[in-house]
């Protein structure tokens, strides 16, 4: 799946700001979480700014993790980076949690210990208008412990 074959009425209802909002902590040196519209993650601005030039690159998209389509708050150039780490479908399909491994920056991870630094992300499912997906309410940088850690771990090993 991929956001630009959502049709202009989903994009639109996942742009109200009252309706689709999602608390997020972007990770490692931010010194507050706070809560976002989803509007600034699929669509581009009409009024770009002068100082920085958006492209459909800085969006994001969703990922597929086990067969879950999902929304998540992050630009399209991290996705090569992200890794599932663990996923927790709720009973009901509704919800899914996940811990997430994100190497983006790989300045932060210069040694196995660093696998300890990832995300945890809830999306709530969106079945509307003939789509099917779901949408991160929550993405906050979290450390991994236990079994998640060790999988990061695995993971880091994995890219060398």
């Amino acid at each position: 799946m991929k956001l630009a074959d959502l049709p202009q009425a989903v994009i639109d209802d996942l742009c109200q700001d009252d309706q689709w909002r999602l608390d997020i902590d972007p990770g490692f040196d931010a010194k507050h979480e706070f809560w976002m519209v989803w509007r600034h993650f699929i669509a581009l601005s009409n009024n770009p700014s002068p100082y920085s030039e958006e492209t459909e690159e800085d969006l994001a998209d969703f990922l597929n993790f086990e067969g879950y389509d999902v929304l998540l708050p992050v630009e399209r150039s991290h996705h090569p980076h992200i890794k599932l780490v663990r996923l927790i479908p709720s009973i009901d399909q509704q919800t899914l949690t996940l811990f997430l491994h994100d190497s983006f920056h790989e300045s932060w991870f210069r040694d196995r210990r660093a696998a300890r630094y990832g995300f945890l992300a809830v999306a709530d499912r969106y079945q509307k208008l003939g789509c099917d997906f779901y949408i991160a309410n929550y993405y906050h940088f979290s450390y991994l412990v236990g079994e998640d850690y060790e999988a990061a771990q695995r993971i880091m090993a994995e890219r060398g």
